[in-house]
């Protein structure tokens, strides 16, 4: 039962005791070219020059850091061995004006005496949240506040500083651009009416987001005849996420002559208001494209899972020919088409007892849980060290139920590295 746990302790032993014989015996030099990728671009943040640059040698931790990548000489002189370069904007916020995030990173190895050339690309990482305010909106409200956070929930501990503001005061909302990392997003707008300041709340939640997404919001007002609602609309074909935030409307003041038999508010029916999702979402900061990903001995395997309406199941299914009979001592069962063997992290006492030591979330961590990050970073470094084969792949798809029956499934790939 216990098997993967005694696999594992024994190649992370012998991996740290053979770290002496992976140190350089020569050198040889990097010859690096950075760009960046992106669909939009702001005034700040941007600029490659300032892009600071690490340089990281797993096999004994080395390190090299550069402030700025226009600093990096043509060439660098590097000790031989496997190294991961990572190249990244100077600043990163949560939530900040004008300041997209850019990052990137690749694999390498110098060979004594050879020049190793190296290309990184620096793709945007975050989201761009713009607003558009229609006539009625400007017309009808004589003063408004807007306000929008990636937090957990407007309670979180890090709420402030997950959290922008927009105000008429200011004259330029429609001019100002916020940048969020990749999180739902939740947006509150108050509203003064300027006729007789009376006060509108509205309130969504935007749960589809990705990296590189430019969400337009419109704000919209109309007086109507009885509470209209918030209206949402999504278009989730582009990477610009165009929304409409329909600010709950007032009730007609009559004119002279009192109201025509019939006109009462409530005597047409209204439209049902379309209600933002509160299904399941799942998002990586690290990879927020969830891309293939290559396995080395350190990684960022941190999954950010949201599910408003609690988390009632929760099933890993591993296709990996290195770990599936090792997870099913464990006591895993097959999947019915036998592909792959499933791990029922809440309900399979004995399974989430060995894979808790590993670190991975399970049981009451993540029963009934309405944000929870779910971690592989331990246990994914492990089948590179357990000496799978170059270019093999190792699935792990993420099944999460709510209890409202709403499911969501994501399959990440992991790949072994050609050797060189």
């Amino acid at each position: 039962m216990k098997k993967l746990l005694y696999i594992f302790a024994a190649v992370a032993t012998v991996a740290a005791c053979g770290t002496q014989n992976t140190l350089p015996e020569g050198n040889g030099r990097l010859s690096l070219t950075a760009v960046q990728e992106g669909v939009y671009t702001t005034k700040a943040n941007d600029v490659v020059g300032d892009f600071i640059v690490d340089i990281v040698r797993p096999a004994d931790n080395w390190t090299k850091h550069y402030d700025h990548y226009i600093d990096i000489p043509q060439t660098v002189s590097l000790g031989s061995g496997d190294y991961t370069i990572t190249v990244a904007s100077p600043e990163f916020r949560d939530a900040a004006w004008d300041l997209p995030y850019y990052s990137g990173s690749a694999n390498f190895t110098i060979r004594v005496d050879e020049l190793t050339p190296v290309n990184v690309t620096a793709r945007l990482q975050n989201m761009k949240v713009s607003f558009v305010l229609s006539e009625n909106f400007k017309n009808e409200l004589t003063s408004y506040t807007i306000v929008v956070t990636n937090a957990a929930s407007w309670d979180a501990p890090d709420v402030a500083e997950r959290t922008l503001t927009w105000t008429s005061a200011t004259e330029d909302v429609e001019d100002k651009a916020g940048y969020f990392s990749v999180a739902p997003l939740r947006i509150k707008v108050d509203g003064y009416r300027a006729m007789d300041s009376s006060e509108s709340h509205s309130e969504l939640i935007i749960g589809d987001v990705a990296a590189q997404d430019h969400h337009i919001i419109t704000l919209d007002a109309r007086v109507t005849g009885q509470m209209s609602g918030v209206a949402i609309t999504i278009d989730p074909t582009v990477n610009d996420r165009e929304s409409t935030v329909e600010v709950p409307g007032w009730d007609e003041i009559p004119v002279d002559g009192g109201d025509e038999p019939g006109d009462e508010p409530g005597d047409e029916p209204g439209e049902d208001p379309q209600q933002p999702s509160t299904a399941p979402t799942m998002s990586w900061a690290a990879n927020p494209t969830f891309a293939p990903t290559p396995i080395a001995a350190t990684m960022n395997v941190e999954i950010v899972i949201e599910a408003q309406e609690g988390i009632r199941d929760f099933v890993v299914e591993v296709d990996s020919y290195l770990l599936e009979g090792a997870i099913a001592d464990m006591g895993a069962t097959e999947t019915p088409d036998g592909t792959a063997v499933s791990m029922d992290l809440i309900n399979n006492a004995e399974l989430a007892e060995s894979l808790a030591s590993l670190g991975v979330p399970t049981g009451d961590a993540l029963k009934d849980q309405t944000n929870v990050v779910f971690s592989l970073s331990s246990l994914v470094p492990m089948i590179g060290m357990l000496g799978a084969e170059p270019d093999s792949e190792h699935t792990f798809t993420l099944k999460v139920t709510d209890k409202k029956n709403q499911s969501l499934e994501k399959a990440i790939v992991f790949y072994v590295p050609q050797q060189q």
